[in-house]
């Protein structure tokens, strides 16, 4: 397995990024929608938009660091570092990042960033930290950090809700058809993601 850096991953990713069922998009995307709630007449900024699916779904900007993820995706996308957003203080009603923390260090930083710019909520979601879960596609692995939950605790967000994910029958079919229901046995009495919601 060779490690890379998440920009090399995904610019040798992005091709393919879309194409394969993958178990922990899966479960995110069985929850997510329904915890950011209805985002009708909201300015919705998407950190580490990836592809875009999430900026198609809530009508949002996205910005990611690599532009080739971006360029698969839809217009309303711009490249930055989250650490660094190129956006003004208080410029959207909701800001989102997920799936994206564990590739930005140090993660209090990234955190700082997403309430900068929000002037409401601050949505995340990322793997299950202490579990050992590795980022990989094929014979690549991405290059990222555990971090503490208690990490995420920046001033100036009051924490509304937190909730943990586990495994169901939509990813037990993906580790089926990969022939891998080993695995799936193994993880699925644990939490895979973590999502949250603050409030500024």
């Amino acid at each position: 397995m060779m490690t890379v850096s998440a920009r090399e991953g995904y610019r040798a990713w992005a091709a393919t990024y879309d194409d394969a069922a993958n178990p922990v998009t899966s479960l995110l995307n069985r929850h997510l929608e329904e915890f950011v709630g209805d985002t009708r007449g909201k300015r919705v900024v998407d950190v580490g938009c990836g592809t875009g699916r999430w900026v198609s779904r809530f009508g949002a900007v996205g910005v990611d660091l690599s532009f080739e993820m971006l360029a698969r995706g839809p217009r309303r996308v711009t490249q930055g570092d989250a650490r660094a957003l190129p956006f003004r203080d208080a410029c959207a009603d909701v800001v989102m990042c997920a799936l994206a923390l564990g590739y930005v260090w140090p993660v209090g930083d990234v955190m700082r960033e997403l309430t900068r710019i929000s002037r409401g909520v601050v949505i995340a979601a990322d793997l299950w930290p202490g579990v050992g879960w590795k980022r990989t596609f094929g014979s690549v692995e991405i290059e990222n950090r555990e971090y503490l939950l208690e990490e995420l605790d920046v001033e100036g967000l009051v924490l509304e809700d937190a909730r943990e994910l586990f495994l169901g029958d939509e990813e037990r079919r993906i580790y089926a058809s990969a022939g891998r229901m080993d695995l799936f046995e193994r993880v699925k009495r644990n939490p895979v993601l973590w999502m949250r919601r603050w409030r500024r």
